[in-house]
């Protein structure tokens, strides 16, 4: 089983490009993971932002399983600690999924249907935060909790 990470549009800035990359080299050192970028749309008026999260919803489907477990990273969802993130990942290392999904919306969100089949929706803070340093936080997480289950020094309660 793998970890798969998508994310809805791009990193743009350099020195959030170098911490992703860090921490994707991390998590592969204990773990299968997979980044996969998925163009966002381009917004021209408000009133498009449905259409325009159900045409993302679309991109995003093609590269999901159908067996795949689904946590979808949103400002609303239930906040997790590293140690139940960490919980959380090794039981599910121990079910019959073929892989585990994180998914980061883009600019707008993400749409509902994506939220309806999500089997989590996690929030990493009550904060709004930036898509890119969503992506960071969300690698740095991965990868602690990684550590944590394999009883590697890096996490400190």
């Amino acid at each position: 089983m793998k970890l798969k990470l998508l994310a809805v549009g791009k990193i743009k800035r350099e020195a959030f490009q170098n911490l992703a990359d860090e921490y994707e080299r991390r998590i592969r050192h204990f773990h299968p993971l997979e980044v996969i970028e998925i163009p966002d749309e381009k917004i021209n008026d408000r009133a498009d932002i449905p259409k325009v999260l159900d045409k993302e919803a679309l991109r995003v489907e093609k590269q999901l399983r159908r067996d795949a477990y689904l946590i979808v990273l949103d400002e609303k969802g239930e906040q997790w600690s590293s140690v139940d993130l960490s919980w959380e990942l090794g039981r599910l290392f121990q079910e019959p999924v073929s892989e585990i999904v994180f998914l980061i919306g883009g600019a707008f969100g993400i749409a509902d249907s994506l939220k309806q089949r999500a089997k989590v929706r996690l929030s990493l803070s009550k904060l709004t935060l930036p898509h890119q340093l969503a992506r960071v936080l969300t690698l740095e997480q991965l990868y602690r909790a990684l550590t944590i289950l394999k009883n590697v020094p890096y996490h400190h309660e």
